[in-house]
């Protein structure tokens, strides 16, 4: 008997330590207050000699006493299946193998810290990717004992709650590996995903009672009248919702090497998605030869806008896919996927629930790559006559902000504000405007178009639709000649669209496709309100056009917006009868004064062609990434 003291600070080191000392042909592990029933060595021995190295093997049963008592009986891999291992470990650390499996298979250094845990899950993972196979020997048990200060309870406390990145969840080799199991789950034979989760005469077994009265001599604790009343747990879960699942996702990704990894909830028609597609869009512009991941994690209900992806984009959508998984769960299988991908890749997550849940629960293990957050406008309501944010990532920013590379906004306003809330690592912040196509040609305006106003945007109650029939109302009474036209759909369904009914020169016109799809030769004037924004999509898309724009000063307009310049910009009131006449007083003006209309809208359009044109976005985009644009030359 030899005995050796370690001490690497990692029980995977120090495993490691022993099985090289080790001499024997199969080698067990061990924890040192743990008991096992008196065949556990010889008949797992026998056992491992009767089936061949290519294997793991466990006890049948394990009997938890200390802290807690109960009982849990395991199968072997051809009953439980690979595709457990995703979200849970559906064996324990003590495991007996041939020494070959051991010296290919190392254990993983995985420290108490607030990143990766569980070696032992780490290496029984790695060892099904290598093919061996997992068995469970009848009638052995190993009583473990439960401190209160565990490692296992240390490691549930301090980690994310996940293994390191292992071979076994690589899109191809769980294709392969889980190939099999994933038809018997859908097999129309419910006797093999049956799950086994009592075993009622487990203690009236001669045998068992037999192991429990030696243990029993040694450690009092376990006493079998205690577990009488303990049912008895499976490892064998039937159809794993998550293994499945990914399943399905890798079989959307197979091979493929991604360059970009977009983060994002759904492809919605709203400001948001349309930045990071026009983000995806550039990217495809400076290397046609990558490839982009896009994962939408959340539901939508709606169409949404893939038809505008670029070609090389591959599209997992979560809500498609796993429609019966929690947000949580979808994150975790997002984890796997970017685990995946080449340390190179870049992480882009899009300001969410979905994107900002992933970072929060796993952020720590992505800051050895470069992961960019993009971020937008905080939230404002308008409460008791003030305005009040009630939607904010700064907290989120501010717990993440180690693991973050970059954090992009549309607006210097936006980073302006972060900045003095936070004041760290301020270089982290930088700034890519939108970009928005200038029409080369501009559309004839009717002779009547000075007194037609256009509204487009989001009926969602941040975009303040509620005021515009005090607008319209106000306009009527001064001059009734002059109408509003209102076009868009709400995302979130927030806005009772009933309430823009009953004004004579108010009429809403429903969804719009793009902006170049309205009937723009109708109309001189764009109108837009707001509680909140960064720079908005729809004042860019109308000053392209040479519209003349009356918006309020909020989030980052004024950087597009300058009064008397580049449109109206009007103070931000938050009692929306005030904000009604400002918006009055204004359009009346304009509404008199086409010379003012025609000078507006056309240094609008010269301020948009210079400072946010695809070309420039471009070339902002291939700084911020640090590279060049590829040219390519075709036959």
């Amino acid at each position: 008997m030899q005995f050796i003291d370690v001490d690497h600070g990692s029980l995977g080191l120090s495993r490691n330590a022993g099985i090289e000392q080790a001499r024997g042909e199969y080698i067990f592990t061990a924890d040192a207050d743990d008991l096992v029933s008196y065949n556990y060595f010889h008949d797992i021995y026998a056992t491992a000699r009767r089936l061949g190295p290519k294997a793991l093997y466990f006890p049948e049963y394990v009997l938890i006493f200390g802290e807690s008592a109960f009982i849990s009986r395991y199968f072997g891999l051809d009953r439980v299946g690979p595709m457990t291992f995703v979200d849970r470990q559906p064996y324990i650390s003590r495991v007996c193998s041939h020494r070959s499996a051991f010296r290919s298979i190392p254990y993983k250094d995985v420290r108490l810290s607030r990143g990766y845990a569980y070696e032992d899950w780490h290496f029984n993972a790695e060892a099904v990717a290598a093919g061996l196979n997992i068995h469970t020997v009848d009638d052995t048990i190993l009583f473990y004992r439960q401190r209160p200060g565990s490692l296992l309870k240390s490691a549930d406390a301090l980690s994310i709650r996940q293994i390191p990145p292992t071979r076994l969840f690589e899109p191809l080799t769980y294709l392969e590996v889980s190939g099999r199991f994933h038809a018997r789950y859908f097999a129309k034979d419910a006797a093999l995903n049956e799950v086994v989760t009592t075993q009622p005469n487990l203690l009236d077994v001669d045998r068992i009672q037999d192991k429990f009265r030696f243990a029993n001599a040694i450690e009092p604790a376990i006493s079998l009248e205690k577990y009488r009343s303990v049912p008895v747990m499976g490892n064998d879960v039937g159809t794993a919702p998550l293994g499945t699942a990914y399943y399905t996702l890798c079989d959307i990704i197979r091979g493929i090497s991604f360059s970009d990894i977009f983060i994002v909830p759904f492809f919605s028609r709203e400001g948001g998605v349309r930045y990071i597609l026009s983000l995806m869009e550039s990217l495809y512009r400076l290397d046609p030869l990558k490839e982009f991941l896009v994962i939408l994690g959340e539901d939508l209900k709606g169409v949404q806008w893939l038809e505008c992806l670029p070609p090389n984009a591959v599209i997992v959508d979560m809500a498609l896919h796993c429609p019966s998984l929690s947000i949580d769960q979808r994150c975790v299988l997002a984890l796997k996927i970017i685990e995946t991908s080449g340390v190179d890749t870049r992480i882009h997550v899009r300001q969410s629930a979905f994107a900002d849940r992933l970072l929060s629960l796993y952020g720590t293990v992505l800051q050895e790559r470069e992961c960019i957050y993009y971020r937008f406008a905080d939230v404002e309501r308008v409460e008791s006559g003030h305005a009040t944010v009630v939607a904010s990532q700064i907290g989120l920013i501010a717990n993440s902000i180690d693991y973050l590379s970059k954090i992009i906004c549309d607006s210097h306003t936006t980073i302006r504000k972060d900045h003095h809330r936070l004041g760290i690592q301020n270089h982290k912040w930088q700034c890519l405007p939108a970009p928005v196509e200038i029409p080369a040609f501009l559309p004839a305006r009717d002779v009547d178009s000075d007194r037609r106003i256009l509204w487009a945007s989001r009926l969602d109650l941040g975009k303040r639709p509620s005021i515009v029939p005090l607008i319209a109302s106000g306009l009527a009474s001064l001059i009734p000649d002059v109408s509003i036209d209102m076009f868009g759909g709400s995302v979130f369904n927030e806005f009772d669209r009933a309430r823009l009914k009953g004004s004579p020169n108010l009429r809403y016109h429903g969804l719009y496709e793009d902006f170049d799809s309205l009937p723009l030769s109708k109309y001189s004037i764009f109108l837009y309100t707001s509680l909140h924004d960064g720079i908005p999509d729809a004042i860019l898309e109308a000053m392209s056009y040479g519209l003349a724009v009356v918006a309020p000063d909020v989030g980052g307009v004024s950087e597009i917006i300058t009064d008397g310049e580049t449109g109206i910009l009007l103070p931000s009131l938050p009692d929306d009868h005030d904000m009604a006449v400002s918006y009055v007083q204004a359009l009346m003006r304009l509404a008199d004064d086409p010379d003012t209309i025609a000078r507006l809208g056309s240094r609008a359009r010269t301020f948009v062609r210079e400072h946010h044109s695809p070309e420039a976005h471009t070339k902002r985009l291939a700084e911020l990434f640090q590279f060049e644009q590829r040219h390519f030359q075709y036959a």
